[in-house]
């Protein structure tokens, strides 16, 4: 893709870098979990209100919360490297 850079930091993580003027100045961050369902309680329990799982595809399930900032964390669930 034309607007992304990306690098490999360590066995299982990537740092990505998008140019999106839209977002000039707010941050993603996507983290891959091991249980999408026990991580979302976490949140809830701590105040927090993740969005809606979303089923993206090959079993991949995504809920985002948003902070008062604008930045957007995702939690990704059913991740793996090889597909």
């Amino acid at each position: 893709m034309p607007t992304l850079a990306e690098w490999r930091v360590t066995d299982t993580g990537w740092v990505q870098v998008h140019v999106d003027a839209d977002r000039a100045g707010r941050a993603l961050l996507n983290l891959a979990v091991d249980d999408l369902a026990v991580h979302l309680d976490q949140l809830r329990s701590r105040g927090l209100s993740p969005g809606e799982v979303q089923t993206a595809s090959k079993g991949v399930q995504l809920a985002s919360v948003t902070d008062p900032d604008d930045n957007v964390v995702t939690l990704i669930g059913g991740f793996r490297v090889v597909y």
